[in-house]
């Protein structure tokens, strides 16, 4: 059985939650590590090699997420040659809070460094921040080539005001039993979160996967759930947002005139004009005048 739904992104959108309240369900089969990168990165490797990766055992829903789909030119038109039926799953959220978290995360594995670690540096440094956030350009290569039936779009805002609800939408969407209630529903996933001593941090790694190497996997899981090892790393964490200043004023709106055009586009391609943004509810008034 081919490989039926993906999540293509984007970054930084809530895919996390989608794929564990995805990974619970029990006509799911889900790629357990996320980011296969098939269809953008590793499509040299064939089918065969793809769909190993799944380990598809007869479920209802058979599938992965790659947030690199999103934004790549073709990988659109290589998930119709593979399935023309594929279910796709987009979720997306603020988009110029998306570059500030892309930010974070940026700062987090260290690609960036330096006493100045704002966002503004990192929106200088770095390209992709924007051009991530440019939703309506890289929809429109997806909905060149899929129905929009085949798309559902969640949106991160609403996964946090009424989680139940979205996953019961998801379910819905991928044909399988909605009255399923994951353990992940409510959990926050993926914090901003930075190491106060990362040579403590970088040791705990090394010896874990040394651990697993040597086939003491389940010791090194029962190390850490000691209660005492997990204070010790909760202490070693730090919020990055305690450390990195927020978005200037100035900035946010530079960048609110830069995405207006996208936004607008975005509304129209999704037919809605509600996008639940605060930054954005005048653009939705404008949208409802112009479809009146």
């Amino acid at each position: 059985m081919k490989v039926n739904f993906i999540g293509i992104g984007a970054q930084k959108c809530a895919s996390t939650w989608i794929h564990r309240v995805l990974s619970d369900h029990p006509e799911v089969t889900i790629y357990s590590g996320k980011q296969i990168d098939f269809f953008s990165f590793f499509y040299d490797r064939g089918y065969q090699w793809y769909e190993k990766q799944l380990q598809e055992s007869g479920k209802v829903a058979i599938g992965e997420f790659s947030t690199s789909y999103f934004t790549d030119s073709d990988s659109p038109e290589r998930v119709f040659s593979y399935n023309p039926g594929m279910r796709i799953i987009l979720s997306l959220r603020d988009p110029i809070d998306r570059a500030y978290s892309n930010h974070l995360h940026e700062v987090r594995l260290q690609h960036i460094t330096g006493r100045n670690l704002t966002f503004e540096t990192g929106l200088k440094n770095n390209p992709m921040y924007l051009l991530q956030s440019r939703y309506s350009l890289h929809l429109k290569r997806w909905l060149e080539i899929f129905p929009a039936s085949q798309l559902l779009v969640l949106f991160q805002e609403e996964i946090r005001d009424t989680p139940l609800e979205q996953s019961r939408k998801l379910y819905r969407f991928l044909g399988l039993d909605d009255s399923h209630h994951s353990k992940f529903l409510k959990e926050k996933i993926n914090k901003s979160q930075i190491s106060r001593h990362q040579g403590f941090e970088r040791f705990a790694r090394y010896t874990g996967q040394l651990g697993r190497a040597l086939g003491a996997g389940s010791i090194i899981e029962s190390v850490k759930k000691n209660k005492w090892l997990r204070r010790l790393r909760q202490y070693n964490e730090v919020d990055l947002r305690d450390i990195i200043p927020a978005i200037q004023p100035s900035t946010r709106e530079y960048l609110q005139s830069l995405l207006a055009d996208d936004m607008f586009e975005l509304s129209r391609q999704l037919n809605r004009t509600d996008i639940p943004w605060p930054t954005w509810r005048s653009l939705n008034d404008d949208l409802k005048k112009k479809l009146e």
